[in-house]
């Protein structure tokens, strides 16, 4: 009995050093993901040739995350987690480099592609969730991913500060900003080589599977959980990407005030996540999901009301609530009603169904807002949102909170 007492304490040791490890190295590679929130649209104002490609740096960061989310789950089963992770962190230090330089040439093109460099790491940093979903039992998943999700509430503290800060480091404007970053990538590596992770269990405990993907997908419980993942990520990207350039081009707010608003948007994101998970074991998935609808619904009530700064910041925080509960309780819902060996083969679509809504929603921001406006491009996102009302009430009274296998 001793002996067992000892092993389960050691083993959660163990659990807990890697969550908070994973968290870490989350929070320092997502700070290039929060800078290009942040700074990407501006820059892209200053260099595009045209208004209309204003945010197309920020939609070649998307696309290079939506590029990389199924290259990444292949990668993983055939070589493990660790490699892969070290190696999209390193590869992202290059891509932020190339950023700061193309920025000092005045290379729109330039920017625009290690911005999509950068994008990549995003998919990768997406199956840190993943792994710490199967390092816990299912009771505790959503509280683990919610952890998991303070450290990117870390970056989204620092990199607004450093954007601005650091904006007049290097003679180009904003160049100083990206040419920090690599540090945080190289560090993020570090921090990775130092955790245990394990190959996935999915390919330790069956690798013949018997249930094919098409029956995995074809279940209504998957489906709601891909769903409000991809609309969580599209939803926010419309708006957020689109906040920037209205505030700052089309408003004349100032870049401070506008930065300000994102950093509260980007708070507004991964503050709940310390209480998400406690919420979703005590109201369940299902009312979380609708709490997130709810909250979306609330932004875009904000936007149309008016163009002031304060319905911007009200905006934008409701935005990052409702994406948090979106998000943590989509991804619990998939780990929950897939069995162990079948969601290694599902997370990458869901994540590739999750970034390119988020690619497609970034790239038709620009356009939106500078054919019909801002109320109009809010408006856009209640046609996302009726998506995840439509699956919810396709699972309403079925059993899809959490399975114990």
């Amino acid at each position: 009995m001793a002996t067992s007492v000892s092993t389960n304490t050691r083993l959660a040791g163990r659990q807990l050093f890697a969550v908070i490890a994973l968290s870490t190295a989350q929070g320092l590679g997502s700070a290039g993901q929060i800078m290009m929130a942040t700074l990407s649209a501006l820059v892209g104002a200053t260099l595009s040739p045209t208004p209309q490609l204003a945010t197309l740096p920020v939609t070649a960061g998307i696309i290079g995350i939506a590029l990389a989310t199924l290259p990444a789950a292949i990668l993983i089963r055939r070589f493990g987690r660790r490699p892969v992770f070290v190696g999209a962190s390193l590869w992202s230090a290059v891509g932020v480099a190339w950023a700061a330089i193309a920025i000092h040439y005045g290379s729109f093109i330039g920017f625009c592609f290690g911005c999509l460099i950068m994008g990549n790491n995003v998919a990768v940093i997406a199956q840190y969730r993943f792994a710490v979903a199967e390092m816990v039992p299912n009771a505790m998943i959503s509280r683990a991913i919610s952890g998991l999700m303070l450290g990117t509430l870390f970056a989204a503290m620092l990199a607004p500060w450093m954007a601005i800060h650091f904006r007049d480091f290097l003679p180009a404007e904003y160049s100083g900003s990206y040419a920090v970053l690599p540090l945080f990538y190289i560090a993020a590596a570090v921090v990775i080589m130092l955790i245990p992770l394990d190959r996935p269990q999915a390919e330790i405990t069956n690798p013949k599977n018997t249930v094919t993907l098409r029956q995995i997908l074809a279940r209504p419980a998957v489906q709601l959980a891909i769903i409000a993942a991809a609309v969580s990520y599209g939803a926010m990207s419309l708006v957020m990407t689109s906040t920037p350039i209205s505030m700052h081009v089309m408003d004349h707010h100032s870049v401070d005030a506008t930065a300000n608003v994102i950093r509260g948007h980007l708070l507004a994101m991964f503050i709940p996540s310390l209480v998400s998970g406690w919420l979703i074991s005590r109201l369940g998935i299902l009312r979380m999901l609708w709490l997130g609808v709810l909250l979306n619904a609330t932004c875009i009530a904000f936007s149309v009301s008016g163009q002031e700064i304060w319905q911007y910041r009200y905006a934008l925080i409701t935005l990052g609530v409702g994406w948090n509960f979106l998000f943590i309780a989509g991804t619990t819902l998939l780990a929950t009603v897939c069995k162990r060996d079948e969601i290694l083969r599902v997370q990458g679509i869901n994540d590739f169904a999750m970034f390119a809504t988020m690619a497609a929603a970034s790239l038709s921001a620009g356009a939106l807002l500078d054919s019909v406006g801002w109320v109009w491009t809010n408006l856009a996102a209640l046609a996302l949102l009726a998506l995840v009302v439509v699956a919810l009430l396709r699972v309403q009274g079925k059993e899809v909170e959490p399975q114990f296998y």
